[in-house]
């Protein structure tokens, strides 16, 4: 069963280990975005108010994701799992330092060493599960602090049946597109069976 979707395969499919492969890529754009909205002035993000009177100088959500323990720490720490599984002792020189440096740098650094090694980490890793899941929740968390607005609707748990269950992932439709697609199970429906898909969805909630 494949660990990213929960479909029937003897490993990763190819068309999951591309698509974390691009948003894995992602990342440092969403960095450059996040470090932009940190200037001073900038009115895409809500700012936090320090006091009644005074507001601070910097967006605290974005802050978060930048500095000690964010993006570059969380992605860090994979890179260091997965040196170590492959036996690669030899560790960057910015290891433990990483925000003494340039950390756009940085983060470009751990996100080619990431991707040169995806495909092992794919094939060989027990965690790629939860690999794919911080690299989904940091975008998300991006999204988020950017403020992203989107016009995808959320539609309900996906019922489609794998089997020995169901999949019951989340399903987000774009009200542009013709089919709505399940990421997880790939399951789709045209337009045509989108009242009966909500009359399936509103069962399995029921």
């Amino acid at each position: 069963m494949c660990p990213l979707c929960g479909r029937r395969a003897k490993g990763v499919h190819d068309d999951c280990l591309e698509g974390l492969d691009n948003r894995l890529l992602s990342i440092p754009a969403w960095f450059a975005e996040l470090a932009i909205a940190l200037q001073p002035g900038s009115s895409d993000i809500e700012r936090v108010a320090a006091a009644p009177t005074a507001a601070l100088p910097l967006h605290v959500e974005p802050l978060s994701l930048l500095c000690r323990g964010g993006i570059i720490a969380i992605l860090a720490t994979w890179e260091t799992d997965w040196r170590e599984r492959r036996g690669l002792s030899e560790q960057p020189a910015r290891a433990g330092r990483e925000h003494q440096l340039d950390s756009g740098r940085v983060l470009v650094d751990v996100v080619r060493f990431l991707h040169t090694h995806l495909a092992w980490a794919a094939t060989n890793h027990p965690a790629i599960d939860e690999f794919a899941g911080e690299v989904g929740d940091i975008i998300a968390a991006c999204r988020i602090a950017l403020s992203v607005k989107t016009d995808h609707q959320y539609i309900g748990q996906c019922p489609a049946d794998l089997g020995d269950r169901t999949c019951s992932r989340v399903l987000i439709a774009d009200p542009y597109a013709d089919v709505i697609r399940c990421d997880r199970c790939r399951t789709e429906w045209p337009r045509a069976r989108w009242i009966w898909l909500a009359t399936q969805i509103a069962e399995h909630a029921a």
